[in-house]
């Protein structure tokens, strides 16, 4: 009986360690100064996420009974992540954040440079289109 206690204590540390690592992605993701509706909405998915970890965790390694050193080991498993490994890979995902900003934004330049020189083509031919119109409509006028 203690032995099987012990064991679901450790598989619910290592719940909590998954657990950590999920709040660092959802964390780690979120674009910098943006306080919106997307925020909230990506909390409340955080904490759906969350919930199915610990109910599916707690019938695989317990036949579904949530016992307090369950809850223990889903906190002390959390803390422990957030203590040793959380700055590392918040690191790397603000890092990755980063550069995908940094591609999104110069991929956004340059279409704009290609949109105003395809513009400014396009309004010339138009211009010149125009322009020979107008010429015509004279000429049949004066004839």
């Amino acid at each position: 009986m203690l032995v099987e206690q012990v064991y679901i204590f450790g598989w619910s540390i290592l719940t909590g360690v998954i657990l950590g690592i999920l709040f660092d992605l959802f964390r780690g993701l979120r674009w910098e100064g943006i306080r919106n509706v997307w925020v909230y909405i990506q909390d409340v998915i955080f904490w759906i996420v969350t919930a199915i970890i610990i109910i599916v965790s707690a019938f695989l390694i317990n036949k579904g009974e949530l016992r307090g050193y369950m809850l223990i080991g889903y906190l002390l498993g959390a803390g422990f992540y957030m203590l040793l490994f959380s700055h590392y890979i918040l690191g790397a995902l603000k890092f990755i954040n980063k550069k995908i900003r940094n591609l999104f934004q110069s991929m956004g330049k340059a279409m704009k440079k290609v949109f105003e020189s395809s513009n400014k083509k396009v309004s010339s031919q138009a211009s010149n289109i125009s322009n020979k119109m107008l010429k015509n409509k004279k000429n049949k006028q004066e004839i």
